[in-house]
């Protein structure tokens, strides 16, 4: 594994961890992350992606986080898909779409461990996007007082972060979530929690493999040719920031480090 820190002349300074084995050093991270929180402050409130990167990540926290976690952990989303959905009663996540990032959650992780489904906290319940983002905004504030303590996060080859898009109007918008309804990465609409409240995340996780993210993630780990406007940039963490990357999406990164 290669670890790498950004210059400390650079606004965020992710610590990268290159390595074949992503689920492990992400999960490892993540679950040290929660049990400090839990120790120091009684609870950790965990923001959650979606994506093809997180499933691994998940079935490692499933055999890997210890029980007596589940007591003191909220768990949400930092993004949802708008999709149809009618759960009969709390924790009817085979009722979720599919495609929805909560039913990936359930199907890799949290349907195998004993948390109680009062502190899931799903971003959509229906396929009204604008009655759903009311609706999670209000529960947000009651249940997590707006706020989260470690993140996961994918990033897309666009450098797009949650429902977050590189240039996209959202990227300003600093209410604790809101609706996406014209998402260039179908489908249009979601929800999504806001470029402040991932933020503040005392710990974020970002977790990328694929050689398409490697040119993105240079630009953005380096802050040169816009990369520092991008989304997966502007996430600086409340404290640790770490980015999880396989060889081939960390390649210009490690490349340009060992030319040094």
């Amino acid at each position: 594994m290669i670890v790498l820190h950004r210059p400390a002349t650079g606004p965020c300074r992710p610590t990268v961890h290159i390595s074949p084995d992503v689920p492990t050093i992400a999960g490892e991270l993540l679950a040290g992350a929660i049990e400090r929180t839990i120790a120091r402050q009684g609870r950790c409130r965990l923001a959650l992606s979606g994506g093809s990167t997180p499933a691994p990540i998940f079935a490692w926290l499933r055999q890997n986080l210890p029980t007596r976690c589940y007591d003191q952990l909220h768990i949400t989303w930092a993004d949802e898909r708008v999709l149809p959905c009618n759960p009969s009663f709390a924790g009817d996540w085979q009722a979720f779409d599919p495609e929805s990032n909560l039913r990936l959650a359930y199907e890799k992780w949290l349907a195998h461990v004993p948390i109680d489904v009062r502190r899931v906290h799903p971003l959509a319940l229906s396929a009204d996007a604008k009655v759903e983002t009311l609706r999670f905004g209000r529960s947000f504030r009651q249940e997590m007082d707006g706020e989260i303590d470690v993140a996961l996060l994918g990033v897309g080859p666009d450098g797009h972060v949650a429902s977050l898009f590189p240039d996209h109007p959202a990227l300003d918008v600093d209410d604790l979530c809101m609706a996406v309804h014209d998402s260039p990465k179908p489908p249009a609409e979601r929800i999504t929690l806001s470029l402040p409240v991932l933020d503040r995340a005392r710990v974020v996780v970002v977790a990328a493999t694929g050689d398409n993210k490697a040119d993105m993630l240079s630009n953005a780990f380096a802050g040169v040719n816009g990369g520092e406007g991008l989304p997966v940039a502007r996430v600086r963490g409340g404290g640790d920031l770490h980015w999880v990357l396989d060889p081939a999406a960390g390649r210009q990164i490690a490349a340009a480090a060992i030319s040094k």
